[in-house]
């Protein structure tokens, strides 16, 4: 039986290079959440001092930028995620 590889819709590189460029040095991951819908990660030490509203704002104004129609509705969820936000052992 041939296995199935599974083929990212282009918004999700499209999105994960936008976050990486204009949050340096954030590490952004990706889950497939179901058919087209992902959910990114974003850990990035300048948002230890911001509120959730705002670090929602700063991401999702990066989503509408880059994403258009559909592309943007199968972005689930983006998680934002600050060093301080971790447990000290350092795991997600």
């Amino acid at each position: 039986m041939a296995e199935r590889l599974l083929v990212e819709p282009p918004y999700v590189a499209k999105l994960s290079e936008a976050l990486r460029r204009d949050l340096p040095g954030a590490e952004v991951t990706v889950e497939q959440i179901r058919g087209d819908r992902y959910r990114f990660v974003v850990l990035w030490k300048p948002f230890d001092p911001m509120g959730h509203p705002e670090r929602q704002r700063l991401v999702w104004d990066i989503a509408q930028r880059e994403l258009e129609g559909s592309d943007l509705r199968n972005v689930g969820m983006i998680l934002t995620i600050g060093e301080e936000d971790l447990p000290e052992d350092g795991s997600l």
